[in-house]
C-alpha cells in the first residue's frame, strides 16, 4: 500500500494539501466572531491543544530531514509563531479577546505532537530491517 504522502491528487502530495486545508481552516475558524452557544460546551483549551497538536503532527509528517534536532526546532518555532499571532490578531475580532492559556495550551499540543512523533520514529527506525542491517554493519 502506497504511503499517503505518495499518493498525488492535483500534482501536489495529499498530505501537503491536508495540511493546507486544516491550517487554512483552524485560521478561518479562530478569527470568526464568537457565536454564543454555537458549539457544545467544550473546554476552550482542549480545543487550542488539540487544534496545535494536529498542526505540529502533519508539519512532522509532511517534513524531511536527517537533521532531526533541526527539523523539529523549526517545527516548533513555526507552531509558536504562529499560536502567538493567531492570540494577538484575534484581539482585533469581535468577541475574542488574546489569553496567555490558550497559547500555553497551543505550546502543549505542538511540544507533545513533536514528542510523540520523534519517539515513534526513533523505535519504528530500531525496528526496520535496514537500521538492524547498518547498526551490525558498524
Amino acid at each position: 500500500m502506497q504511503p499517503v504522502s505518495g499518493i498525488r491528487l492535483f500534482g501536489a502530495r495529499l498530505a501537503v494539501l491536508l495540511l493546507a486545508v486544516y491550517w487554512c481552516s483552524m485560521f478561518t475558524g479562530t478569527h470568526l466572531p464568537k457565536i454564543p452557544r454555537a458549539m457544545p460546551r467544550i473546554n476552550d483549551k482542549i480545543l487550542h491543544f488539540s487544534a496545535f497538536f494536529g498542526l505540529a503532527m502533519l508539519l512532522c509528517y509532511c517534513t524531511n530531514s536527517r537533521r532531526l534536532l533541526k527539523r523539529f526546532g523549526i517545527i516548533a518555532a513555526v507552531c509558536l509563531t504562529y499560536g502567538m499571532l493567531d492570540e494577538w490578531t484575534q484581539s482585533f475580532v469581535r468577541g475574542r479577546s488574546t489569553d496567555i492559556y490558550d497559547f500555553a495550551a497551543d505550546a502543549t499540543g505542538t511540544l507533545l505532537a513533536i514528542s510523540l512523533y520523534a519517539t515513534v520514529r526513533v523505535i519504528w527506525g530500531r525496528r526496520s530491517p535496514s537500521f538492524r542491517t547498518a547498526a551490525e554493519a558498524s
